[in-house]
Protein backbone atom coordinates (compact mmCIF):
# COMPACT_ATOMS: atom_id res chain seq x y z
CA UNK A 1 0.00 0.00 0.00
CA UNK A 2 1.82 3.40 -0.81
CA UNK A 3 0.14 6.72 0.79
CA UNK A 4 1.70 9.62 0.90
CA UNK A 5 1.04 9.89 4.42
CA UNK A 6 4.34 10.66 7.19
CA UNK A 7 4.60 7.89 9.11
CA UNK A 8 2.05 5.11 7.39
CA UNK A 9 4.64 2.54 7.07
CA UNK A 10 5.06 2.43 11.48
CA UNK A 11 1.48 2.84 11.62
CA UNK A 12 0.82 -0.14 9.40
CA UNK A 13 3.27 -2.42 10.94
CA UNK A 14 2.48 -1.64 14.80
CA UNK A 15 -1.33 -1.23 14.27
CA UNK A 16 -1.53 -4.49 11.82
CA UNK A 17 0.38 -6.86 14.32
CA UNK A 18 -2.01 -5.06 17.32
CA UNK A 19 -4.98 -6.17 15.09
CA UNK A 20 -3.44 -9.67 14.64
CA UNK A 21 -2.71 -10.12 17.84
CA UNK A 22 -6.29 -8.89 19.41
CA UNK A 23 -7.87 -11.25 16.51
CA UNK A 24 -9.61 -8.10 14.75
CA UNK A 25 -10.41 -7.57 11.22
CA UNK A 26 -10.51 -3.75 11.01
CA UNK A 27 -7.71 -1.01 11.60
CA UNK A 28 -8.19 2.88 11.70
CA UNK A 29 -5.66 5.50 10.92
CA UNK A 30 -6.34 8.90 11.47
CA UNK A 31 -4.51 11.61 9.15
CA UNK A 32 -3.83 15.20 10.39
CA UNK A 33 -6.51 16.47 8.15
CA UNK A 34 -9.00 14.63 10.43
CA UNK A 35 -9.79 12.19 7.56
CA UNK A 36 -9.66 8.52 8.76
CA UNK A 37 -8.22 5.50 6.75
CA UNK A 38 -9.82 2.11 7.20
CA UNK A 39 -8.45 -1.16 6.60
CA UNK A 40 -10.23 -5.15 6.62
CA UNK A 41 -7.00 -7.55 7.48
CA UNK A 42 -7.13 -11.20 6.60
CA UNK A 43 -5.73 -13.38 9.69
CA UNK A 44 -2.61 -13.81 6.93
CA UNK A 45 -1.41 -9.77 7.59
CA UNK A 46 -3.31 -8.42 3.89
CA UNK A 47 -5.18 -6.06 3.41
CA UNK A 48 -8.56 -6.85 1.51
CA UNK A 49 -10.11 -3.75 1.59
CA UNK A 50 -9.37 0.15 2.28
CA UNK A 51 -12.29 2.45 3.55
CA UNK A 52 -11.49 6.28 4.19
CA UNK A 53 -14.27 7.73 6.66
CA UNK A 54 -14.96 11.99 6.53
CA UNK A 55 -17.53 13.98 8.42
CA UNK A 56 -17.80 15.19 4.61
CA UNK A 57 -19.24 14.14 1.34
CA UNK A 58 -16.48 13.21 -1.29
CA UNK A 59 -17.17 12.03 -5.08
CA UNK A 60 -16.32 7.79 -3.90
CA UNK A 61 -18.24 5.23 -3.62
CA UNK A 62 -20.49 5.39 -0.82
CA UNK A 63 -20.23 2.38 1.46
CA UNK A 64 -22.67 3.82 4.12
CA UNK A 65 -22.98 6.77 6.91
CA UNK A 66 -21.77 5.85 10.32
CA UNK A 67 -24.09 7.61 12.92
CA UNK A 68 -21.99 7.84 16.72
CA UNK A 69 -23.96 7.49 19.59
CA UNK A 70 -23.77 11.19 20.18
CA UNK A 71 -25.15 12.05 16.49
CA UNK A 72 -22.51 12.45 14.59
CA UNK A 73 -22.34 11.42 11.49
CA UNK A 74 -19.74 9.99 9.13
CA UNK A 75 -19.51 8.97 5.29
CA UNK A 76 -17.67 5.92 4.66
CA UNK A 77 -16.25 5.06 1.30
CA UNK A 78 -14.86 2.23 0.09
CA UNK A 79 -11.69 2.38 -1.99
CA UNK A 80 -10.55 0.46 -4.85
CA UNK A 81 -8.02 2.35 -6.50
CA UNK A 82 -4.63 3.47 -4.05
CA UNK A 83 -4.27 7.08 -6.73
CA UNK A 84 -7.76 7.85 -6.13
CA UNK A 85 -7.10 7.78 -2.11
CA UNK A 86 -4.14 9.32 -2.58
CA UNK A 87 -6.10 12.31 -4.37
CA UNK A 88 -8.35 12.91 -1.80
CA UNK A 89 -6.27 12.87 1.68
CA UNK A 90 -3.24 14.89 -0.60
CA UNK A 91 0.03 15.49 -0.20
CA UNK A 92 1.97 16.02 2.82
CA UNK A 93 -0.69 14.22 5.29
CA UNK A 94 0.56 13.11 8.45
CA UNK A 95 -0.92 9.63 10.68
CA UNK A 96 -2.17 10.57 13.82
CA UNK A 97 -3.46 8.11 15.65
CA UNK A 98 -3.79 3.65 15.09
CA UNK A 99 -6.30 2.36 16.55
CA UNK A 100 -8.28 -1.39 16.06
CA UNK A 101 -11.20 -1.01 15.47
CA UNK A 102 -13.87 -2.57 17.72
CA UNK A 103 -17.69 -1.87 19.12
CA UNK A 104 -20.26 -0.38 17.40
CA UNK A 105 -18.41 0.64 13.96
CA UNK A 106 -16.84 -2.64 13.44
CA UNK A 107 -20.49 -4.01 13.60
CA UNK A 108 -21.63 -1.70 10.90
CA UNK A 109 -18.60 -2.37 8.89
CA UNK A 110 -19.44 -6.05 8.49
CA UNK A 111 -22.75 -5.48 7.78
CA UNK A 112 -21.83 -2.89 4.99
CA UNK A 113 -19.08 -5.43 3.31
CA UNK A 114 -21.47 -7.87 3.11
CA UNK A 115 -24.27 -5.96 1.22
Amino acid sequence: MTVNAEGIREALNLGISEALYLGAEFLGLTLDNGMGLILRLSPEEEILNVMIMTRGELSLPLLGVFIRSDGEQYYIYNIDDIKKLNSVISENRKVMFVEVISGALEDFLREALQR
